[in-house]
């Protein structure tokens, strides 16, 4: 109740200061509303749909709302029609996200993480195999990027694991394991300039040790953690586009790190904070997580110029279904073709960008895409709640959610990306569970 009330004073807020549209203020409203959510929950809950939900927030309503009150011509198709079908379309996805979790728990999921952590007790072991399968894939990943994912990224993914299982079962190595993964992933994004899974990293064991904490975090230290986050992120989008220019080359294999330019960079940002805080790295930072701008021009080039996919979408839920053995052609993304089909956006090799399952929705239903928002959030949430429940039989599996839902954060993707990588990455800890019972060890 508390978070409805402050969302409409920012509603009269946004009206009486800027003057936007119904709509643009509507969707300042709704993102602050996710936001203080989000903050509430964190401790509270595995805040992880939560998270998603807000991060969707920003990038298709308060982003885009904020870019039509200080740079309108950067939007592609006017404020009233955009915001037609983004507030219905987000407001669908978020009751879908969340329709699962109004219902009475069973459980708190402080139990669930209180479960693991005794079912881990007589498991130090796993806790380590799962380090080396991770150091063995950022190595892989490292020094051969073209390997598939199985082999790589999904294996790199046991190393932050690596660390709740270290953390919960109070191992001796616990800190070497968690100074380890904290080092890997500072080097890997040194040298790979992507800066997104330090961040995201971060948060999810955030939101995961905050979880399992007998005692609330107090209203003042969550705020103080969520405005470092933000100046963390506007510090990582104030150095990430001159250190990409300065270290990536026109491939995606032309990319090679500098640590002393990264040191560089970062000591004059924070000596000069001047370069973070104007209006040109604002509007940079704005269009960086503005998915209005892809979403719009999908608007004003479908059906006027190019026909609805009628459907096409779907196929992205069975394609990461069949393995590509059998089907080599198998699409990798949709990103590329929709952006270059749907929109009149350039896209080159060594950027991505994507409609988002939102987006999609349109391209393919027009404004029935509100209901296809619906369906995504539910399938989102629902999965949720179907793994909590397979975590009365196997209490470790909870603490594998980071992983499965670590493709689906953000809105900056296609509906292939987010739904491959979460079908990739459960049929990977699958596996990683029977093969390595086999040989005697339980995660």
């Amino acid at each position: 109740m508390k978070s409805l009330l402050a969302s409409f004073l920012i509603f009269l807020l946004a009206i009486q200061l800027a003057e936007p549209t119904v709509y643009e203020a509507l969707a300042v409203a709704l993102s602050f509303y996710t936001f203080l959510v989000f903050i509430a929950s964190i401790g509270e809950t595995i805040a992880l749909l939560e998270c998603i939900s807000f991060i969707a927030s920003l990038e298709i309503l308060l982003v885009p709302a904020i870019t039509y009150w200080l740079f309108p011509a950067s939007m592609p198709i006017e404020s009233s029609a955009y915001f037609a079908y983004a507030l219905p379309a987000y407001t669908a996805f978020y009751i879908g996200i969340n329709w699962f979790g109004n219902r009475q728990p069973e459980r708190s999921h402080l139990s669930y993480i209180q479960a693991a952590t005794g079912y881990l007790q007589d498991k130090k072991l796993a806790g380590i195999v799962l380090l080396f399968i991770g150091l063995s894939g950022f190595s892989v990943k490292i020094f051969i990027p073209a390997v598939p994912n199985i082999i790589g990224a999904l294996p790199s993914y046991c190393l932050f694991i690596s660390v709740f299982y270290a953390y919960y079962s109070k191992s001796t190595y616990r800190f070497m394991s968690i100074g380890m993964a904290g080092a890997v992933l500072l080097a890997y994004t040194v040298w790979a300039g992507m800066f997104g899974d330090l961040f995201f990293w971060v948060m999810l064991v955030t939101i995961f040790i905050a979880a399992g904490r007998p005692d609330p975090l107090t209203t003042r230290l969550k705020t103080i953690a969520t405005v470092f986050a933000f100046a963390f992120l506007l510090l990582i989008q104030s150095v990430k586009g001159e250190y990409r220019y300065h270290t990536w080359g026109y491939q995606r294999t032309e990319r090679s790190g500098d640590p002393n330019l990264m040191v560089d960079l970062l000591i004059d940002r924070l000596t000069h904070p001047g370069k973070l805080l104007n209006t040109d790295h604002a509007f940079l930072s704005f269009v960086r997580f503005n998915q209005g701008i892809m979403i719009g021009s999908a608007m004003s080039k479908v059906p006027m110029h190019e026909p609805y996919a009628n459907g096409s979408v779907l196929l992205s839920l069975i394609y990461p279904l069949v393995p590509r053995l059998v089907w080599p052609d198998k699409p990798k993304t949709g990103g590329y073709e929709n952006i270059r089909r749907f929109t009149s956006l350039p896209q080159s090799e060594n950027t991505s960008i994507n409609l988002s399952p939102l987006g999609e929705g349109y391209i393919n239903f027009g404004y029935g895409g509100v209901l296809f928002s619906l369906f995504y959030g539910l399938l989102l949430g629902g999965i949720f709640y179907c793994i909590l429940h397979l975590a009365k039989r196997i209490p470790s599996i909870i603490l594998w959610l980071p992983m499965l839902y670590i493709g689906c954060l953000t809105m900056e993707t296609d509906l292939l990306s987010t739904w491959g990588s979460f079908v990739n990455n459960a049929i990977f800890v699958a596996l990683l569970f029977i093969s390595l019972k086999r040989i005697g060890i339980q995660l």
